[in-house]
């Protein structure tokens, strides 16, 4: 059984879906009979969404960092999180700061496995229209073409790659943390 939740659902049916509708005042209740084996965490919000720095960092960091503690307390004994390319803790960039402290939360909760997915660019179709990006899609070809060496990391990647990634990987179940930047993930897809 898949449960799947968010905050607006997911656009697809299955008798193994089960769609659970929750957000950070409520998913506690939502979700405190839950039992997996495996939480995939890809939520994540925009500044143009969230321009209040203080309410994207609860979207971004609290709400998943919630959802994974109750779920390793049920049970859940691997986790497999997107973050992003250039995650770090201490960068002065706010974004990249932010998927850092994720990350860093995420390890601290001590699952069994942890898999952290750094993906660049992320290729695919959105609900809503992001101008900049629908841009940055359309020239990846040309961008990906010159990332070479060690520049070969920021080159764009669909969204059903780093799922396939993602699905593969926690089939593995190799215990530790690993993190896999863009390169990776398509090997693994």
């Amino acid at each position: 059984m898949v449960f799947a939740v968010s905050r607006k659902g997911v656009n697809k049916e299955s008798p193994k879906l089960v769609q659970i509708f929750a957000d950070m005042h409520n998913v506690e209740e939502k979700i405190k009979d839950i039992r997996v084996d495996v939480l995939f965490s890809c939520i994540g919000s925009t500044q143009a969404k969230s321009p209040n720095k203080d309410e994207y960092y609860k979207i971004d960091h609290d709400y998943p960092i919630l959802v994974s503690t109750l779920l390793k307390k049920n049970g859940c004994n691997a986790v497999c999180l997107v973050s992003s390319i250039g995650a770090n803790a201490q960068s002065k960039n706010f974004y990249l700061r932010l998927k850092g402290q994720v990350e860093q939360s995420i390890m601290a909760l001590g699952f069994e496995s942890t898999y952290i997915f750094r993906p660049s660019l992320l290729m695919g179709k959105r609900k809503e229209h992001r101008l900049l990006e629908t841009v940055t899609q359309k020239l990846s070809p040309l961008f990906n073409m010159l990332m070479i060496g060690p520049w070969r990391n920021f080159k764009s990647i669909s969204a059903e790659s780093v799922a396939r990634a993602m699905i593969h990987t926690a089939s593995l179940r190799t215990s530790g943390v690993h993190i896999y930047q863009t390169e990776e993930i398509k090997k693994l897809a």
